[in-house]
């Protein structure tokens, strides 16, 4: 057993029965769940979904974006710019786009070949809880807690027409 005191915080860690024990009673697990491969996270994971030729793993967390390689699992970037949680994450159909939505009320889109943010888009009120590409990936849909979902014309908030 482990303790820690800060100024007014004091934190207990202990290992017992496969779980790394807090202070306050939380319990974070050590081994892997039967038939888990992996853990994955840097922060509260909320959301994660494959690219559609299966090479990118992208997860959403309580502070970013991580994009993993699929096959590794090994962090290939780090795509900050939200303020807040992200909620949602989806690639285009061709991979070559993600978008994610988050409690910041914003949708990013982010080139998956070399990690840049391309465009905020905003104009809902609320959480933006999910988002998804159309079949050809011309449109982006976002729905949002404010009651709202947004159509998004891809090429056109991308300045490519």
């Amino acid at each position: 057993m482990r303790v820690w005191t800060r100024g007014a915080v004091t934190a207990v860690l202990a290992v017992c029965a496969g779980f790394l024990a807090l202070a306050g009673g939380s319990r974070i697990p050590l081994g892997l769940p039967e038939g888990a491969i992996a853990r994955l996270g840097l922060g509260r994971i909320r959301c994660v979904t494959y690219s559609p030729d299966g090479k990118w793993l992208a997860v959403g967390t309580s502070i970013r974006v991580e994009l993993r390689e699929a096959d590794t699992l090994e962090l290939a970037a780090l795509l900050t710019g939200h303020t807040e949680p992200v909620l949602s994450v989806a690639f285009s159909p061709d991979g070559s786009l993600l978008a994610s939505g988050s409690w910041d009320g914003t949708i990013k889109l982010w080139n998956v070949a070399t990690g840049e943010e391309l465009r905020t888009l905003t104009g809902h009120t609320g959480y933006v809880y999910s988002v998804a590409f159309s079949p050809d990936g011309k449109i982006l849909a976002s729905g949002s807690d404010d009651g709202t979902v947004l159509l998004w014309d891809v090429e056109a908030v991308l300045g490519r027409r």
